[in-house]
């Protein structure tokens, strides 16, 4: 969100810092697809398991898996669709909320196709009798992971948040008290 407000210059996108911004997304959105077209191939593989196939639909395992694999493709095709350049119309919270909500779409998803694939894993582990202490072994992984990555950004903050400075017109309670169309608060951190 800080990345798209601050290559806007009042109701206009500045060219320059949006080629800049445009580099670094399409690094992180080639990231992204990549991460998902693994995933997706790790689901059919899961799929292709005779005991996860063998079962039908009425396996728990196999739903989180077609689940996951739904996912990854709308995160690819996602991606595919924002490959290509286009600048915002308008600079209003409404332009801003909306372009930062789809430029996240990607990324999103793919995230929720992790989800669902640990799920489906955990549940096929659980459900194969291959053992409590593998089960228990794979779900603490899971947790201890999950834990570690919400610790990694609660105490962290984006680079953007340091490299972009305050305008000068603007106040701390104007910028943290605004609403959007969309209902959703915009939180701006300047540093000054």
């Amino acid at each position: 969100m800080r990345a798209v407000r601050a290559m806007q210059d009042g109701q206009q996108t500045d060219i320059e810092k949006f080629k800049g911004f445009w580099v670094d997304f399409q690094k992180r959105l080639h990231a992204v697809i990549l991460m998902a077209t693994v995933l997706l191939t790790a689901n059919i593989a899961f799929l292709a398991i005779p005991s996860v196939d063998q079962q039908g639909l009425a396996y728990l395992p196999q739903k989180c898996s077609y689940i996951s694999i739904m996912f990854n493709l709308g995160g690819i095709a996602g991606g595919y669709a924002l490959r290509m350049p286009r600048v915002l119309k308008g600079g209003s919270l409404f332009y801003l909320d909306t372009i930062s909500l789809i430029l996240g779409f990607p990324s999103t998803l793919f995230l929720f196709g992790v989800f669902f694939f640990f799920f489906a894993l955990i549940f096929h582990i659980g459900n194969s009798g291959a053992g409590f202490w593998l089960y228990w072994t794979f779900t603490g992984s899971a947790i201890f992971w999950l834990v570690y990555a919400g610790l990694y950004l609660v105490i962290t903050e984006p680079l953007e948040k340091r490299l972009y400075s305050s305008p000068p017109e603007a106040d701390e309670e104007t910028l943290t008290n605004r609403q959007t169309p969309l209902g959703l608060s915009v939180m701006l951190s300047w540093n000054k």
